[in-house]
């Protein structure tokens, strides 16, 4: 049985989905810590399947934000408080205790989110400080990155681009699946298929729109009384999704992009090779994040306040 650990921290700033065997998943949670997630070999999980390449960057970040070293050598930080599926791990027992079953088309496996908070910072200073240190992508970079998931996610769904046909619209994006192996050539249909390493990556931006989902989605309508109390999901009030992202450091931009693949908003775009290069196609699916309340319009403590009440009333 195949168990997949989604890696965070509390801001989701960084996120990385690694894939475990049953041997691995058998041993003590803070061993799989320390001798997967704090692994000094990154290119060596990537090589084993484990962690799929584009998301080497966000694992060192995150091994920053969980381990320091002494002169004994690496140790994780005292700060660094880790919980499972919303529950505190016991580090002594096998990490597959914590694991719940999953299924997706079809397939069983076991899934944990991992996700590592640092309590070092106060609830209201982390939410600002992770706001400031988030550093969104230049504009041809996120579009770089996203007419990737794009790629990946038609395949995925079975668009067939035949490769006896000239594909200049999207050769540069075959050119980068091909290198990063994450593609390979179906024979019988004449046509691109993901390899294991692809679906992997294409199931990790599955998994963070469905995380984005349950975090953030209580924000889409919040009607706010004049005690300060937070009203959610009443018909009422307004969407402060995009300032909640901000807040807790996620991309906005990013973010809506991920949740379009994930409600397969673009699934029966057939034109899509010529779109994903165009800059009004984005700034049509953007429009709505631009036009969205700012931090600064509802007040950075007022906006606290909320996110404090609407992960209380999730945790509920």
């Amino acid at each position: 049985m195949q168990y997949q650990l989604r890696l965070s921290d509390a801001g989701e700033n960084h996120s990385c989905v690694l894939t475990l065997d049953e041997k691995t998943a058998s041993q003590n949670a803070i061993d799989v810590v320390f001798d997967v997630i704090g692994s000094e070999n990154i290119n060596a999980l990537v090589e084993s399947n484990i962690l799929p390449a584009g998301q080497v960057d966000d694992l060192k970040a995150l091994q920053k934000y969980i381990f320091d070293q002494d002169e004994q050598g690496v140790l994780i930080k005292e700060t660094a408080v880790f919980k499972g599926n919303g529950r505190e791990i016991n580090p002594d027992a096998p990490l597959k205790n914590a694991c719940t079953m999953s299924e997706r088309d079809g397939m069983k496996y076991y899934r944990l989110d991992l996700v590592v908070t640092d309590t070092a910072l106060p609830s209201g200073a982390k939410t600002a400080q992770q706001a400031a240190n988030s550093n969104p992508q230049d504009p041809a970079s996120l579009m770089e990155d996203l007419a990737r998931a794009m790629f990946l996610h038609q395949i995925a769904i079975g668009f067939a681009i035949d490769v006896t046909k000239d594909n200049a619209e999207i050769d540069d994006l075959i050119a980068w699946a091909e290198k990063e192996q994450h593609i390979e050539i179906d024979v019988k249909k004449a046509a691109y298929k993901l390899t294991e390493r692809g679906k992997r990556v294409h199931d990790s931006y599955i998994e963070e729109a469905q995380n984005l989902i349950r975090k953030f989605d209580i924000y889409c309508d919040v009607d706010l009384d004049r005690t300060g109390t937070a009203h959610f999901d009443t018909g009422a009030g307004r969407d402060l999704r995009v300032a909640a992202f901000e807040m807790e450091g996620v991309d906005p931009f990013r973010a809506r992009f991920l949740l379009g693949l994930n409600d397969g908003e673009w699934d029966k775009l057939s034109n899509w090779p010529e779109l994903i290069r165009q800059e009004s196609f984005y700034n049509e699916i953007f429009d709505p994040i631009e036009r969205a309340a700012s931090i600064e319009e509802i007040g950075e403590d007022k906006l606290a306040t909320i996110i404090d009440q609407g992960k209380a009333k999730l945790r509920q």
